[in-house]
């Protein structure tokens, strides 16, 4: 430690720090404009200039290391002087269109010279002009260069935070001017941090361009919608329309940032395709009803299928206390376990549940990716979870954490990872097994010889995969690091193999820890209350807190609570479900905000299934192509238009908050419930999200204990201690056979997630189009090139769109969006295979994007479903 007086007031701060961290400390306001705490000192803005007893010139706090009995001064008549000055040089050029700015009312300029400035200029020459218009440098940024007081931000947080490098510096001294790549931003994220840190209106949002001043806006702080990550994001709505998201600098995880979707696509909830109306089918068609009428309708048809099963269906998206609500629902009023919350896979639960339980980590993802290793496994997080590659390439940049990548998929990570092991598609748990083999090998005496006989006899020889960084290597630098962490994509669960991968990863995990060291892991969902769906107990074999249903205590417990037997089997997950639908056996089926006919990894599946269940219920905000099927449409609350909570990939519960109402006759999801309920004579007891997070917080271990007050700006982290499984090591997979056919894998591209980003405006002017994303030697053996149209066919289906060609992927891997509803992309998978085995060739100019008769004939159906019966 070492000691510092600033104005008089004596601290001690670790050795490091600067004099502007201590004076922050401190209380004591130093102006500054190019410095930002997540950015490296930059000394150029002047504007930090301290006295520094001792030393004859003035020195810049951001930059200046505090040593022991330090003296600083931060008022004095030269200081003020200087500060004037330096804000004199700025106004020369700036110009004084404060009246059209979108950033008056907001200016730190504004601020400084209202605080620090001269009140009158000694320049007196003409200002200098760089442009007389402002330029577009892409579909939601648009830049003032004139106003640019050269701090530097945004390019440093677009190179050093966000990895995008697309925005650089021409010219030097007053001259210099920040621009794009010649005056566009053809390799930016769109995520618009630049915005967000400029201190002036240089760089300004085209989309809220022109609409509100800031003390127009009704703000509410809540959680992005969209992927796992959680972060915190302010929305201003002015008169109740929606203006714009920005980001609270002080809280969340993601402080100051975030990607295209957070900031750029909430839009969606002013989507043209609202339910206003609850809807009932009427010969064939789904005609706009009361609710009262939608009640007697439904109230005739459930007592038609009583006698038959029952299953439920619900989105990761929804918060904690309707996905409590639902599954309750329909463990007590329906009676049934068949109940999931995914419709891309099904969650082996014998493999998960032990797996969670043994090693997730709820804690601060800045803490656990602060460890010496950190191995990401599967996906591409660069496009899944954005802002958490923010905070991973900070870690290795600043923190010189050890990045180790294992995937099928290149990500923009991968240029700052120590070791990259490319694998087949479908083969990480072979892959992780050989890691698992390499790590054991070089293990030596440091592990019992008990122990490595059992691991030896579990997981036999080492696999063979491929890459510039083979299994050793990543065992080597797992070994030498004290503490890992695995962040593992939730796209391992598409594959037919995962079961085996998380025995692969349950084998790694052991390992480790056997080795001494601190593990810690956490999954990367793509979905924003994944987690809280898994902890809810939205699953056939696990009640809420993941505990199985088979668990005699842990039922009984929550049937004392909730006034009714719970079923003590497990239920059937979404494909079982699908299976007694076509199997005629199922009598009632009710899907809550999510829509499987587009995302279901076999379209032709989940139509029959669809079509031959006697009820279908489908519960959501927007007209989707499953709603367009159903028997009975209820209109349900969106994001926005009910409070509740988000639990993310860290274990982190935070608050989302209400900030407008639901549109037209649209009730709150827990009302809905409470309608379905009462049409069984029953109901559901607490039914306000208050109540429901209470009882979470009272039923759910690792939720008890929480408080709603108690979450605050930064949320609460659920606390649940991992529980080591005993020493059961798996028997490692066989090797994947090489194939000359590709492999076709499927996930998020950067500017969507799922389908529900695609009903904002401004992503689709953001995003291009469908593509088609394959290696430039597999694109150049077929002939074709960048941006030509290709066809991807399979045995099952094709489609159409252009080519995107990847210097970086691997051979033989071909990877489409699954964000495009119109591509139809699942017509060409069948459930159980995954990856896809597909051809690809250059599309016929007539070809068009064609489907398998029957899907084509379905997707008809859906449309004639829909006509005429929007409310």
């Amino acid at each position: 430690m070492v000691s510092i007086t600033i104005d008089g007031q004596t601290l001690e701060v670790e050795a490091g720090s600067t004099v502007l961290q201590a004076a922050e400390r401190l209380g004591i306001d130093i102006p500054t404009f190019c410095y930002w705490k997540r950015l490296p000192a930059l000394a150029s803005c002047r504007m930090c200039l301290v006295e520094v007893e001792g030393l004859r010139r003035l020195q810049p706090s951001c930059a200046t290391v505090i040593t022991d009995g330090m003296v600083v001064r931060t008022n004095t008549p030269q200081i003020d002087e200087t500060r004037s000055s330096m804000l004199d040089m700025l106004l020369a050029n700036h110009p004084l269109d404060c009246p059209i700015c979108d950033k008056g009312g907001e200016c730190e300029l504004q601020d400084m010279v209202m605080a620090y400035g001269p009140r009158k200029s000694e320049f007196h020459d003409p200002k200098r002009v760089f442009h007389s218009k402002d330029i577009r440098l892409s579909p939601v940024i648009i830049m003032n260069v004139n106003r640019c007081i050269q701090c530097q931000r945004c390019v440093r947080m677009c190179e050093e935070v966000v990895g995008a490098v697309a925005l650089g510096t021409v010219e030097k001294g007053m001259d210099t001017a920040v621009t794009g790549f010649e005056g566009s931003l053809a390799s930016c994220d769109q995520c618009g941090n630049c915005v967000e840190v400029c201190p002036v209106g240089a760089l300004m949002s085209f989309p809220y361009r022109y609409k509100a001043r800031p003390w127009d806006l009704a703000e509410t702080d809540t959680i992005c919608p969209h992927c796992g990550t959680g972060c915190q994001l302010t929305v201003g709505a002015r008169k109740g329309e929606f203006m714009r998201v920005r980001s609270d600098w002080e809280h969340g995880v993601n402080r100051e940032t975030l990607c295209a979707r957070g900031r750029f696509g909430l839009d969606f909830i002013e989507s043209r395709d609202r339910i206003k109306r609850p809807m009932i089918r009427r010969d064939g068609v789904l005609v706009a009803v009361s609710w009262d009428e939608a009640g007697d309708y439904l109230r005739r048809r459930l007592s038609a299928v009583e006698d038959k099963v029952a299953g439920g269906l619900a989105s990761p998206r929804l918060p904690n206390e309707v996905l409590y609500q639902f599954q309750k629902l329909m463990r007590t009023v329906f009676r049934t376990n068949n109940i999931d919350c995914s419709t891309r896979w099904s969650t082996p639960f014998d493999a998960l549940g032990p797996f969670v339980a043994g090693f997730h980590t709820r804690a601060p993802l800045d803490e656990v990716i602060g460890s010496d290793c950190v191995l990401v496994v599967g996906g591409n997080v660069t496009e899944e979870n954005p802002v958490t590659e923010y905070l991973l390439r900070d870690a290795a940049r600043q923190r010189q954490t050890g990045l180790l990548m294992l995937s099928a998929r290149p990500s923009r990570l991968d240029a700052d990872a120590r070791a990259v092991v490319r694998v087949p598609p479908g083969g990480e748990a072979a892959s992780l097994a050989a890691v698992v083999a390499a790590l054991v090998a070089t293990a030596g005496e440091s592990l019992p010889g008990d122990v490595l006989a059992d691991i030896g006899a579990a997981i036999g020889g080492p696999a063979v995969i491929t890459g510039h960084d083979g299994p050793d290597r990543l065992a080597t630098a797992l070994k030498e690091g004290r503490s890992v962490t695995l962040l593992v994509s939730v796209d391992l669960l598409r594959s037919p193999e995962a079961r085996a991968t998380l025995q692969q990863l349950n084998n790694l995990l052991q390992v480790l820890r056997l080795l001494g060291k601190d593990v810690a892991m956490q999954f990367l969902f793509d979905r924003a209350n994944q987690m809280g769906a898994w902890d809810m107990g939205v699953l056939p074999a696990a009640l809420p807190g993941l505990r199985a249903v088979s668990d005699d205590a842990a039922r009984t417990a929550l049937a004392r609570s909730w006034g009714a037997e719970i079923p003590s089997e497990p239920g059937a997950d979404l494909d079982a479900m699908l299976e007694l639908c076509v199997g005629g056996r199922m009598g009632v089926l009710h899907i809550a905000g999510t829509d499987p006919l587009v995302s279901y990894p076999d379209r032709d599946f989940v139509t029959r299934a669809l079509g031959a269940a006697d009820l279908v219920i489908v519960q959501d905000s927007f007209l989707t192509e499953t709603a367009g099927l159903a028997d009975v449409v209820l209109p349900a609350a969106g994001y926005g238009e009910e409070s509740g909570t988000f639990t993310n990939n860290e274990g982190r519960t935070q608050k989302i908050s209400k900030f407008r109402e639901p549109a037209s006759d649209a009730r709150g999801n827990l009302a809905v419930f409470d309608f379905v309920a009462a049409l069984r004579n029953q109901a559901l007891r607490p039914s306000t999200q208050g109540e429901v997070f209470n009882e979470i917080a009272r039923l759910v271990p690792a939720y008890q204990g929480l408080t709603q007050d108690g979450l605050g700006a930064d949320g609460a982290f659920t606390k649940a201690a991992p529980t080591p499984p005993a020493h059961e090591f798996f028997a490692a997979p066989p090797v994947p056979k090489a194939t000359s056919q590709f492999m076709l894998v499927t996930g998020n591209g950067l500017f969507h997630n799922g389908y529900l980003s695609e009903r904002s405006e401004i992503l689709n002017t953001i995003a291009d189009d469908p593509y088609v994303e394959m290696s430039a030697q597999d694109a150049a053996e077929l002939g074709l090139s960048d941006q030509d149209q290709v066809a991807v066919r399979s045995a099952h289906g094709e489609l159409t769109a252009k080519l995107k060609v990847n210097r970086r992927f691997p051979r033989g891997l071909v990877f489409v969006p699954e964000n495009y509803r119109d591509l139809r992309l699942n017509s060409l998978m069948r459930r159980g295979e995954y990856p896809c085995p597909v051809e690809v060739h250059e599309a016929r100019a007539s070809s068009g994007s064609s489907l398998p008769a029957d899907a084509a004939a379905s997707a008809e159906d859906v449309d004639q479903g829909m006509a005429g019966g929007l409310p």
